[in-house]
């Protein structure tokens, strides 16, 4: 889950300050995600927060997405 991150952000032209904001994690720790230096978060307060953002963006996405 944590490899869609960028995609997802991308996507919906979110910069990392947002994604930092929104989560309480740093830009930095972030960025280490999205390039997959971290693979596994340990803490359980921050896996939730990102998990929990990732599927807002998610959903932000498929009800942004064209029916074809």
């Amino acid at each position: 889950m944590l490899t869609k991150l960028r995609k997802l952000r991308k996507y919906n032209e979110i910069t990392l300050d947002e994604v930092a904001a929104e989560t309480g994690l740093s830009i930095g720790y972030i960025n280490r995600i999205e390039r997959g230096y971290i693979t596994e978060i340990k803490n359980p307060a921050k896996r939730k927060a990102l998990i929990s953002y990732i599927k807002k963006l998610e959903k932000k996405t498929k009800e942004q997405a064209p029916v074809i």
